[in-house]
């Protein structure tokens, strides 16, 4: 079956709050840029830093009308101490319900990339999309990633964040808009 051309948007980012309005639940989505690897622990971190005041390490910063991934890697260090991304395929992503918000709107978020989709999260408000990547593809993930640019609380193993410079990373179908489109619901 081939991809409808006029859904496919290539988005570099960091992007922009329209951009991110103008996606509709069924579009193909790559992207390229920076984006930072998340699961349970890592953003329970950033919200219980917030909430004591205390600051996000700075790459955090950088992420800024970006993306976060719900992603555990498989993650292999290499001779030289660089690292490579072996596997990362999504986790479920309504583990983070709890959370998204309030992740999104302190690190102005735009994208959510995960599986199995979320509730409870308010799209339109943020605003900001999800994002599904298949499941089971998580080696297929190691050829979209230039380089792991960090790594923040390498103490959490797999819940790390691992900020990934990623180059056409996809496909990806919108499937939580901005317009209140669920693709998960009939």
């Amino acid at each position: 079956m081939e991809l409808n051309e006029n859904l496919k948007k290539h988005i570099t980012l960091p992007t922009s709050k329209k951009i991110v309005n103008g996606l509709k639940i069924g579009d193909i989505v790559y992207i390229s840029g920076l984006i930072c690897t998340g699961r349970d622990q890592v953003h329970k971190k950033i919200i219980n830093l917030i909430k004591d005041g205390k600051p996000l390490p700075k790459d955090f910063e950088n992420l800024k009308n970006s993306a976060i991934y719900h992603m555990g890697p498989i993650v292999k260090t290499k001779s030289d101490g660089t690292f490579q991304i072996i596997s990362g395929g999504p986790t479920t992503s309504a583990r983070m319900n709890p959370y998204q918000n309030n992740v999104c709107k302190n690190l102005n978020i735009l994208f959510v990339i995960g599986k199995g989709g979320m509730q409870g999260v308010n799209w339109n408000e943020l605003p900001a999309v999800y994002l599904q990547f298949p499941g089971g593809a998580g080696a297929i993930v190691s050829k979209f990633i230039k380089r792991v640019v960090s790594v923040e609380w390498k103490e959490l193993g797999p819940e790390a964040a691992w900020f990934l410079e990623v180059e056409n990373f996809g496909p990806l179908v919108v499937a939580l808009d901005t317009h209140g489109g669920n693709l998960f619901v009939r």
